[in-house]
């Protein structure tokens, strides 16, 4: 008996000693970066976005970005709430402006186009065309080819002109990126119809000898893990356009 009160006893001492240290650190706040209002996906964050909260240490997220310099300036590719710290999953260095030798181009799409209506401005896309017959290259048939990479989207529009936003915007610490980047994007604030992209000359003529010999159609990489860079024409649809070569084209 006298062992066993030892037992407990020290079985209490110690979970006593647990409960103090997880109540001492929850205690703790630290300094914590938060949004001043929601931003939507394709924002670009100022400081005059930002503002400053003291939050419990064992609240904040282990990828909360706590230097301003980390944040001003950045896109953002996935909604941040007001009660939320910046990860800095959902932040990328990406420019959304036309530069020297850009233009905006727009073309009209629809849910399917956009990929079940999961596009969004900020977004970088793979542009792909796809045959109604196959296609021989290098004497393989081929039912698709990608034309072009990193295509920057400037701008997704409902039929009306509203900005197509995703409509959930609320953090889940508990779940992975991924899984939170699935729950925002699958719900929308309205249907899109008419995306723009910006696009040098050699890109937008690819683009459109895409439309002409075949569907266009968009492929979205994992966001927050796309290497910013320019636009590319991709060295298989070079070789595609290459059997072209030659031919006369009626102009009308």
């Amino acid at each position: 008996m006298t062992g066993l009160g030892v037992l407990l006893m020290a079985t209490s001492v110690y979970g006593f000693g647990r409960y103090a240290e997880r109540t001492e650190r929850n205690a703790r706040t630290v300094e914590a970066i938060m949004p001043i209002r929601l931003l939507a996906s394709g924002e670009t964050v100022d400081g005059s976005m930002l503002r400053r909260v003291r939050i419990a240490e064992a609240a904040l997220a282990p990828d909360a970005l706590r230097d301003e310099a980390d944040i001003v300036g950045k896109s953002v590719v996935a909604p941040i709430g007001p009660n939320e710290t910046f990860a800095s999953w959902k932040l990328a260095d990406r420019q959304l402006t036309a530069a020297e030798g850009e233009r905006y181009v727009s073309f009209p799409t629809d849910d399917v186009t956009n990929i079940g209506n999961m596009l969004r401005r900020g977004d970088k896309v793979d542009v792909w065309v796809e045959f109604a017959a196959p296609v021989t290259l290098g004497g393989v048939p081929r039912g698709a080819l990608k034309v072009i990479e990193g295509l920057s989207v400037a701008s997704v529009r409902s039929a009306e002109g509203a900005e197509v936003e995703d409509a959930a915007a609320y953090d889940a610490p508990f779940q992975s990126a991924a899984r939170q980047r699935e729950r925002a994007r699958a719900s929308a604030n309205g249907k899109p119809g008419m995306n723009t992209f910006i696009m040098k000359e050699p890109i937008y003529e690819a683009y459109a000898l895409a439309s002409l010999v075949g569907k266009v159609k968009l492929a979205l990489p994992e966001p927050s893990s796309f290497v910013d860079g320019e636009a590319q024409v991709t060295s298989e649809f070079a070789a595609y356009r290459e059997l072209f070569r030659g031919e006369e084209v009626a102009l009308p």
